[in-house]
């Protein structure tokens, strides 16, 4: 076996396709290399990372991708690297080439002034990464939700609908006089001019951005078998601003979604959201981390979740 690791572009064309392959038949999807060149180019660097690991031919039998991106923390901007379609081909898993790729990454990565990687891995890969001391738990992302239509969720209580769409609109009602104004910053945030250019540019994505107080993203689809609503992100952090965004999105798109999500941090009150309790929650969304450069961020501050404006902005999820 044999890992390397090289930046997007110097991926030959046949090498491109080769991770694409991988990825189609690991995730059962069916990605255009178009989508894969828009993915991996369109980067702050104009580059990603891919690790690959060689079998003993020159089939790529595992790959790491890192997309490279700016954070301000304290007030200084750094390079993060956001690590993506993590795999390796059935026949190899389980014999440690997982670890082999991760620190391959590390060192590479850290010598070309990468400063952190971060990672949300589902609950099958979590322990992995954990296990592997190379990645460290920075916490989990909390769900909030409005249930515009309590029926889709529970198909029991589809009389009801009428009374939960009621709720929703009174709840952003009664929380709207006591949402305040004042915006919340975090020690760790994305340096979101850099970042807004290049995170909702991808092709197909179905983003939608409005201007007002700041401006938010959303995006409504069908998650899990419920048209559901995301609230993406609010690029200035308020409660009034969380407020007017779920306001708007009630307003001129309730026909189009049966519940409203937004999964992060939210440090204030009277946002408009309900905080969903984990037992209840659709998903686990697992935050995990790796200091590559101490001297750049300080080890307690990087580690705890309520310092970080982190949100399913920050990955590819959605």
């Amino acid at each position: 076996m044999n890992i390397t690791v090289k930046k997007t572009y110097e991926l030959s064309e046949s090498q491109q396709y080769g991770i694409l392959d991988l990825f189609n038949a690991v995730f059962k999807k069916e990605r255009s290399i178009e989508h894969f060149r828009s993915q991996f180019f369109n980067t702050v660097l104009e580059y990603s990372y891919h690790v690959l690991l060689y079998d003993d031919g020159s089939t790529i039998s595992g790959c790491c991708s890192y997309t490279p991106s700016y954070y301000i923390i304290e007030d200084k901007k750094h390079l993060c690297a956001l690590s993506v379609d993590t795999m390796i081909s059935a026949s190899l898993r389980g014999r440690g080439y997982f670890k082999e790729m991760l620190s391959s990454g590390i060192d590479y990565m850290r010598n070309d002034g990468v400063a952190f990687i971060i990672n949300f891995p589902n609950d099958i890969s979590y322990p992995r990464y954990i296990k592997s001391e190379l990645r460290r738990d920075i916490g989990k992302l909390a769900t909030y939700a409005l249930p515009y239509r309590i029926g889709a969720v529970k198909p029991k209580l589809k009389a009801f609908n009428w009374l939960s769409a009621a709720s929703v609109n009174f709840f952003l009602f009664l929380t709207s006089p006591f949402a305040a104004s004042k915006i919340h910053r975090f020690p760790i945030e994305k340096d979101l001019l850099s970042y807004n250019r290049i995170r909702y540019t991808q092709p197909n994505g179905g983003y939608l951005q409005r201007s007002e107080n700041g401006g938010f993203v959303y995006k409504i689809m069908e998650y899990e078998n419920i048209r559901t609503a995301f609230l993406i992100d609010v690029f200035e952090k308020s409660a009034k601003n969380f407020n007017t965004a779920l306001k708007y999105m009630v307003k001129n798109h309730n026909k189009e979604f049966d519940i409203l999500l937004y999964v992060g941090v939210v440090p204030f009150r009277f946002s408009g959201l309900i905080k969903v309790p984990k037992a209840f929650s659709p998903k686990n969304f697992n935050f995990v981390g790796k200091l590559l450069r101490k001297d750049a961020v300080k080890t307690d501050l990087f580690f705890n979740l309520s310092n970080w404006d982190i949100n399913l902005s920050n990955y590819d999820l959605i």
